[in-house]
């Protein structure tokens, strides 16, 4: 298996490169090699040269040859299994960089393309923080590393789509057994996991069952799952003058005994954001995460659904994911929906064949359709 992982700088790729040699470790058949585009670059070109400079051919130049250069330490080295990472696009000033050669992508010979995501703010603040490091002369604002994050994304659907393969967008806060799974092993089925989080953020008791809910699946299967980002934490940022300020826990990340492939340095928090920087975001985040999770049900065989009527209470979200997956990306939907969810003489707006009234019957309706997957979990 070949795999092709490109994502904006201020991913941690090395700690993510890491956490799935340990999985290969425990799972995987034959030597898994890893490689990185940026190190080829470096050891070539001076790196802030090579961001500053104004000849825009020679950065495609000198890109491309980095690729060429990796791909042939893939070949020479035959690795049973292989993951290629780079950077892509680089953005510098404004500008988006350097246009793809895909001839050259192609000779790396990728069956799947993996465009890593993780929070905005934690990729802001590692920038930031590396920058006072290294001198770089990185400035970023917040909306910048939005649009740039997206700017990968349709970078990683055009690459896919011209070599003939799938793209596979993922956080990389999910375990790394997951990211493992689906990357190099090509496990299915998948699943998307729906549940309430906005109107439960406060609620303890809520928070606690619905992570059972998560735990379960991820550790029965492999789940796409919301909250392994969580950008909704900028629009409650505390206000400290002129600036928005995060604190760790206020995050609603993996449930207790799950652990992500890639965490967040504790130098982070509390993270200090200038206030004019959230509120240039703050419009769009809802809509982001609304394109973020329906990439996530488009990638899955099946969307798992947790209390859309919790507490009696319509969660829109989780309704407009089930509505999403039904009628657009015409995926099949197991929903829980327990009797004290529903108000007084409501029926259930879904199909009664999707529903189940106990956690039990719930999870052996997914069982049952997990068990039609041939390829190993």
């Amino acid at each position: 298996m070949r795999v092709l992982a490109i994502g904006t700088t201020g991913l941690n790729m090395r700690e993510l490169a890491a956490s799935l040699e340990r999985v290969h470790g425990e799972r995987g058949r034959g030597r898994l090699g890893v490689y990185f585009v940026e190190e080829e670059l470096k050891r070539e070109v001076d790196w802030v040269s090579f961001l500053d400079s104004d000849d825009y051919h020679w950065q495609e130049r000198v890109w491309r040859e980095a690729v060429a250069r990796a791909v042939a330490r893939v070949e020479e080295e035959a690795p049973d299994h292989a993951i290629l990472f780079m950077n892509l696009p680089y953005f510098r000033k404004s500008r988006f960089f350097p246009a793809v050669d895909i001839a050259v992508v192609k000779a790396y010979r990728p069956d799947l393309v993996v465009t890593l995501m993780e929070e905005a703010h934690v990729v802001w603040r590692r920038i930031q923080l590396r920058e006072g490091r290294e001198k770089t002369g990185a400035a970023l604002r917040l909306k910048d590393v939005f649009a740039w994050r997206t700017v990968s994304i349709l970078l990683g659907d055009t690459i896919a789509r011209a070599i003939g393969v799938h793209n596979i967008v993922t956080a990389v806060k999910h375990p790394a057994k997951t990211i493992y799974a689906m990357a190099v092993e090509g496990a299915r089925p998948r699943f998307y996991l729906s549940f309430p989080i906005s109107l439960v953020r406060g609620d303890p008791e809520a928070r606690r069952e619905i992570d059972g809910f998560r735990l379960e699946m991820h550790r029965r299967y492999h789940a796409f799952d919301p909250l392994t980002m969580d950008e909704r934490v900028l629009k409650s940022a505390k206000r400290r003058g002129d600036v928005a300020v995060l604190e760790g826990p206020e995050r609603w990340l993996l449930p207790q005994g799950l652990e992500p492939a890639v965490g967040d340095e504790p130098e982070l928090y509390p993270m200090e954001i200038p206030a004019d920087q959230v509120e240039e975001v703050e419009a769009d985040i809802d809509n982001l995460i609304r394109f973020r999770d329906f990439r996530f049900i488009l990638q899955s065989d099946a969307v798992a659904v947790y209390r859309p009527f919790m507490r009696r209470t319509l969660h829109r979200g989780v309704f407009s994911e089930i509505m999403y997956a039904v009628n657009t990306a015409h995926k099949r939907v197991f929903i829980y929906l327990p009797p004290e969810d529903r108000a007084t003489g409501m029926d259930s707006p879904f199909d009664p064949s999707s529903v189940e009234e106990t956690p039990g019957r719930f999870y052996e309706a997914i069982e049952k359709f997990a068990s039609r997957f041939s390829v190993g979990r």
